[in-house]
């Protein structure tokens, strides 16, 4: 990954070692997203490697797990494939991952990481493996994406690997911070959508009345989105054992929607200098439209309107 981005991870953990987790106190959600956010309108991609470094230590509080006290630098791989899954068997001498895992962030420099595998006794689980164990090979010449070029995501490729079993893989997905979690990167890109904006609200001159209509449109939408991040936050707060499902799908799929649009709406208000010649805007836009995939679009939109359906909601000030 770039020097820069390594440097801001590197400071992000230095001042925040770990961050409150969602619900602990009154003001730790905003607080937790608010650090989230003020790290992404910075650097993307150090944010989404520290993001993942505090959500495993969330998630090891979440589950009753005590951390590795030689483990400084956590990640938490959980995309499956299910043609390949990473098989984990657990024998007499102890755990061994066997297969190969995608999509791992930040495995270049991951010291200890919590993945999800199957299991061949028990099922799909959750386990912790220490980087520096042995059989283990990055596999890297898969990822050539431009947005998050400074994440580098390779694929990991395990053969009897030493590793430890934390659970059902039920243990990662179920907790209500599985969701809490989920608004958090929505933070992420928030953060980075404020800075798109600022960036344009800096260069804007009184004489540019299309984008000054742009920006009034960033406005609004920015403002909505602070809405319901406080609003969320608060009830977390309140009920930090409830997962706020809907809430969190909501927040999501707005923020996503408007982050897309900030990028859309930045490049037609100031035209393409910007994107040739600001190469840390360049880079905020393309990392932005990058991780806002994470949202699955119409597939996460289509899960809430049944569950809206379901629940009989209905929609009134």
């Amino acid at each position: 990954m770039s020097a820069a981005s390594l440097a801001r991870f590197e400071l992000a953990l230095q001042a925040a070692p770990q961050l409150p987790a969602p619900g602990a106190y009154a003001g730790a959600t905003l607080e937790r997203w608010r650090t989230l956010s003020a790290l992404a309108a910075q650097d993307l991609a150090a944010c989404k490697l520290a993001e993942a470094h505090w959500d495993a230590l969330t998630i090891l509080a979440d589950i009753g797990a005590a951390p590795p006290p030689d483990a400084r630098i956590w990640s938490v791989w959980a995309a499956e494939n299910p043609q390949a899954p990473l098989q984990l068997q657990c024998q007499a001498q102890g755990a061994r991952l066997t297969g190969t895992k995608s999509w791992c962030s930040g495995a270049d420099i991951t010291t200890h990481a919590l993945l999800t595998c199957e299991d061949l006794e028990r099922g799909a689980c959750l386990a912790l493996v220490d980087m520096r164990a042995p059989g283990i090979a990055i596999e890297g010449q898969g990822w050539q994406a431009l947005g998050m070029r400074h994440v580098p995501t390779p694929s990991v490729r395990f053969e009897a690997t030493p590793a430890t079993w934390l659970g059902e893989r039920s243990i990662y997905l179920q907790r209500p911070g599985f969701w809490h979690g989920g608004a958090g990167i929505a933070a992420c890109w928030y953060g980075a959508a404020c800075e798109i904006a600022q960036l344009l609200r800096r260069k804007l001159h009184a004489e540019q009345p299309h984008a000054a209509a742009h920006l009034g449109a960033m406005f609004s939408q920015l403002r909505a989105a602070r809405g319901m991040f406080h609003a969320l936050a608060q009830r977390i707060d309140d009920t930090p054992h409830a997962p706020w499902i809907e809430e969190v799908q909501a927040l999501r799929s707005f923020v996503r929607g408007l982050a897309s649009d900030i990028i859309e709406r930045s490049a037609r208000a100031m035209g393409p200098g910007p994107l040739c010649t600001d190469a840390a805007h360049a880079q905020r836009c393309a990392d932005l439209a990058v991780w806002v995939t994470q949202q699955h679009a119409e597939k996460d939109d289509a899960a809430l309107g049944l569950a809206a359906q379901a629940a009989g909601i209905v929609w009134e000030l």
